[in-house]
């Protein structure tokens, strides 16, 4: 008996991994709750129907990063893109600001059909709002939307001209922020996660 709870107390423990670990979780996951948030796109309506624009909803992401960390991290991000913003309003867990677009950015991150036909598009720009919510998980709630307005010349000379159309986002835009915030974040835990202990 004796030499039993010797063998027991000198048998030395199992070493986990960060996988194996209950308290670890992974540092990016989709949202949950969100329906459609990387979708684009003109919802069909019934034949005969008035034709009706979604709601633009935005895309949605959660990191296990503080609020600040989040919004610290894409305000270096705009400033590396050498993005050109005006209007901005930020703090810890918000920010909002007006960014300009050239003709190809206009083209890329807006839905085709969501403007007239004909218009010669010069340039454009978006209204960015980026909120981030800390949740009781401990996860971050990132909501990345963007509006956009065109400004062109309808090559139409009956047509009326305007000095901007309102465009539909694409979401290329705002999943390239997303996906910019994953690639990011999934780094820094990489780096910061412990190695796991060796057995002896």
């Amino acid at each position: 008996m004796l030499a039993l709870l010797l063998f027991v107390a000198l048998t030395p423990l199992p070493a986990f991994t960060s996988q194996e670990n209950p308290s670890t979780k992974p540092p990016v996951k989709a949202c949950p709750d969100w329906d459609d948030a990387a979708s684009g796109g003109t919802k069909k309506q019934a034949s005969g129907k008035k034709k009706v624009a979604p709601k633009q909803k935005g895309v949605c992401i959660e990191l296990a990063f503080s609020p600040l960390d989040i919004q610290e991290y894409l305000q270096s991000y705009g400033r590396e893109a050498h993005w050109i913003i005006s209007s901005d309003q930020l703090n810890e867990d918000s920010w909002t600001f007006s960014l300009e677009l050239n003709r190809e950015e206009l083209l890329r991150d807006t839905l085709p059909e969501s403007g007239p036909k004909g218009v010669d598009w010069k340039h454009g720009s978006a209204r960015v709002h980026i909120d981030s919510v800390l949740l009781p998980d401990g996860y971050a709630r990132t909501i990345i939307h963007a509006s956009f307005r065109g400004f062109g010349r309808n090559s139409d000379q009956f047509a009326v001209q305007k000095e901007y159309w309102d465009l539909e986002s694409s979401k290329a835009f705002e999943n390239s922020l997303a996906e910019a915030l994953r690639n990011h974040f999934s780094r820094v835990a990489t780096k910061t996660t412990p190695s796991a202990p060796s057995a002896p």
